[in-house]
């Protein structure tokens, strides 16, 4: 028996508390003490060798393909990539259902690991077999193809089982589907790729503040961070006036997203998206009228601003981390 059972029982008996509101305490103080993550939640070795597991079926993958790639027929490369590729899609769906959690965190990287494969037997069949009029020289549209398919393949499995994993695999998947529609016209257009990425990011920040994509946190972290990448793109990679100002267009959006839904993770972006943008800025644009050393003196008095901005807003967002 602990102290606090001691004292609560000879507290009930000289009638200085109820029964039920000592109860209560008991409760109240496990639930207090208990730790902070379940026994259950903790990776355990099952948990750890079946993520090694994918992760070598992944290299193995790789290295038979690097090794053996010029001695196999078309139906044998296809085969290599298009097996594991099903094999981690089945692996996920056996363990979705599975009443131990580190069991279902490790059927959602398997699923995460299916899309990446699947995306690699994709591209491996368009290039052997060149389905549908899709020839190998066209940059453009096989990669289209692949990358709109993994896009897909990763929204139909957050479908079934949302998760960080299935989000991380989805925001993957459109940041090189933007770049695929990038290399859409006859030369990459980074404006193109940017803006496809910032729309979709933008899309997946709406469906997130409205409850329809979760988990929220995690999709407040992946899609806030790529449309940083995708408004930072566009003026800072072609380097061109005015498709900088998008960049500083999203930093304000994003801080001021932040404040309003209490979001520690859009302020975070936010303030590095502008940082970075300001930084490049003064290098790209007045380097040569203020000198190197006068743009560093700029840049650390930003960085210094930006970290006191951060930490200064830092107490009142924490709460936003967790929701």
């Amino acid at each position: 028996m602990s102290e606090l059972d001691a004292d609560l029982r000879r507290w009930v008996e000289a009638g200085i508390l109820d029964p039920q509101v000592a109860e209560r305490i008991r409760a109240f103080e496990a639930a207090r003490t208990a730790p902070a993550h379940p026994a259950a939640e903790r990776p355990g070795v099952i948990e750890v060798l079946l993520y090694l597991g994918i992760a070598v079926l992944a290299v193995g993958v790789f290295a038979l393909a690097a090794q053996n790639w010029g001695d196999l027929a078309s139906p044998a490369r296809v085969a290599v990539t298009a097996v594991p590729a099903a094999f981690t899609l089945l692996l996920g769906a056996l363990l979705r259902d599975r009443p131990e959690p580190g069991m279902r965190r490790a059927g959602q990287l398997a699923w995460a690991a299916a899309v990446g494969l699947t995306a690699l037997a994709l591209g491996v069949y368009i290039w052997e077999y060149e389905p549908f009029g899709l020839a190998r020289d066209e940059d453009a549209t096989p990669f289209l193809v692949v990358t709109a398919a993994a896009t897909g393949l990763a929204l139909l499995l957050w479908a079934v089982t949302p998760s960080v994993l299935q989000l991380l695999a989805l925001g993957a998947s459109l940041f090189f589907l933007a770049q695929a529609i990038g290399q859409w016209p006859d030369e990459y257009s980074a404006p193109l790729a940017g803006g496809s990425l910032a729309a979709a990011a933008l899309a997946a920040i709406a469906l997130a503040e409205t409850g329809r994509l979760v988990p929220r946190a995690a999709a407040r972290t992946i899609f806030g961070l790529l449309l940083a990448v995708g408004a930072y793109q566009p003026g800072f990679s072609s380097g061109g006036t005015p498709w900088e100002i998008p960049a500083f267009l999203a930093a304000a959006g994003l801080l001021a997203l932040g404040v309003w839904r209490s979001s520690f993770q859009y302020v975070l972006w936010g303030v590095l998206l502008l940082f970075v943008a300001l930084v490049r800025a003064i290098f790209q644009n007045f380097s040569d009228q203020l000198g190197a050393p006068v743009a560093l003196i700029i840049s650390g008095v930003l960085l210094i601003g930006a970290v006191l901005l951060l930490a200064r807003l830092a107490p009142q967002l924490r709460r936003g981390v967790a929701a």
